[in-house]
């Protein structure tokens, strides 16, 4: 079965001399494996590359899909590769999607999208990825009315009997401060502290194991 669809490309890797095994987020399949055969003379080198954005016709061979034609590209790639800190910043969120999300949703799709437009406060923008990813998978840091131990199973604040279960997670009043504020819309972005950042994706990085663990 043939079908069309716009994928955001994650990570490609080299088989053989010709093929191209690559890695995409697509809108309407969720994350899926793309195996391209005879690469280097049917389609444009750098069709493929890591944050270009492809409209194309697939079809379904076994677990993987197999590219037809390609309607258009957005060629990303090689821009975002002048930018080093630019570079970081989309493959920190590539390996996120790749590590956690495997389901089809649109709203993750536009959210990806957006981050091909950000151009500075790269650290800001990461966090704000993080909150707006998670808010779509039912996380959301407007709920909860203090730091502290988070109950994962339902989102909430953790009884104090509850701090030594594995779904309970610790987020710092310095980093719960600054999320609530990232979280508003209307907020500015603004310099974060590098130590800070490490310790907000630590928090979402477990909110994301625990979560692929029960789905």
């Amino acid at each position: 079965m043939v079908v069309k669809d716009t994928c955001f490309v994650l990570d490609r890797f080299l088989i053989g001399e010709n093929t191209l095994l690559g890695k995409c987020y697509f809108q309407k399949l969720g994350k899926r494996k793309i195996i391209i055969p005879k690469y280097f003379s049917n389609f444009k080198i750098g069709s493929f590359e890591p944050f270009n954005v492809i409209r194309l016709y697939l079809v379904q061979r076994g677990d993987t899909l197999q590219p037809l034609d390609v309607i258009n590209i957005s060629f990303n790639s090689k821009r975002i590769a002048q930018n080093y800190q630019k570079f970081l910043f989309l493959s920190k969120i590539s390996k996120i999607i790749l590590k956690f999300i495997s389901e089809a949703d649109r709203e993750i799709f536009k959210v990806l999208l957006l981050t091909i437009k950000i151009n500075d406060f790269f650290s800001f923008n990461y966090i704000r990825f993080l909150l707006n990813l998670t808010h779509i998978l039912g996380f959301s840091i407007e709920n909860l009315n203090r730091p502290g131990w988070i109950n994962l199973l339902n989102l909430s604040n953790c009884r104090p009997e509850e701090f030594k279960n594995s779904y309970c997670i610790y987020i710092h009043p310095k980093e719960f401060a600054l999320l609530k504020r990232a979280s508003n819309a209307h907020t500015k972005p603004f310099e974060i502290d590098k130590k800070i950042e490490k310790n907000i994706e630590v928090f979402f990085y477990k909110f994301l194991e625990f979560r692929k663990e029960q789905f």
